[in-house]
């Protein structure tokens, strides 16, 4: 297995990623990202698949997108909501890393983790709700915290808020699930399950429930077995 990164400007380095695409041998690419990955796999002429991971079709699917997708022997999505876009595509979940985002501590305080989003920013409205109900909020912005330090960050809250308009849990919400941290999805009442999670027995529901219908499938062993099987049925090699 080779990898590939595209960089310089988007144009000029997807034409020459799929002159190199073309010049390697392979039997399947895996691009990731329905736009220059795509590009530069569809025009190379092998058989690739595209990943979408958000972004890239949420906020439309050009000609060239689609032109992209529907060659693509198979097409894969990061989150489910994406299924509402592309129907036809198989739903690939995300890969958490459970042995190093795991619990390295109770989480039974009242510090809450939310981080805002460009695009959507409820900073205001949990204020006032963690005043009223005796929460600490802590907002700050993603960058301020290396990947690699990640792990230790988030086990150091004990409720994690998620919620935005897009119907799936982020990643970062799944690595504080792994961490053992209560989350508040797309799912929720923002009042309602702040007034619940004052509760240890409902934090505890809430943890067993994240833990047994949500993580599974997110493990990596699991998304590996299945993209090997996706791999194995479009090249039925010695994978």
């Amino acid at each position: 297995m080779q990898h590939f990164f595209i960089t310089g400007p988007p144009k000029i380095a997807t034409i020459k990623m799929a002159i190199k695409l073309r010049k390697t041998h392979c039997d399947l690419i895996h691009a990731h990202f329905c736009q220059s990955a795509a590009y530069a796999s569809y025009l190379s002429g092998k058989p690739y698949i595209v990943h979408c991971h958000g972004s890239d079709v949420r906020e439309g699917v050009n000609w060239l997108k689609r032109t992209c997708l529907k060659k693509a022997k198979k097409v894969l999505v990061s989150t489910p909501d994406l299924l509402e876009i592309l129907p036809s595509a198989t739903w690939l979940p995300n890969p958490v890393d459970t042995e190093r985002f795991r619990p390295l501590k109770e989480h039974n305080g009242n510090k809450v983790l939310y981080f805002p989003h460009w695009y959507e920013d409820l900073r205001k409205e949990l204020k006032e709700i963690c005043e009223k109900l005796g929460y600490d909020l802590i907002a700050p912005s993603t960058h301020i915290v290396p990947y690699e330090k990640m792990h230790l960050f988030l086990n150091e809250f004990s409720i994690f808020v998620d919620q935005h308009s897009i119907k799936s849990f982020s990643k970062t919400a799944l690595e504080a699930m792994a961490c053992g941290l209560s989350v508040i999805g797309y799912q929720h009442d923002l009042r309602e399950i702040f007034e619940r999670l004052t509760s240890s027995i409902e934090r505890a529901k809430l943890i067993r429930w994240q833990n047994e219908h949500i993580l599974p499938s997110h493990r990596i062993e699991e998304v590996v077995d299945q993209l090997v099987h996706i791999y194995r049925e479009l090249v039925p090699t010695d994978l």
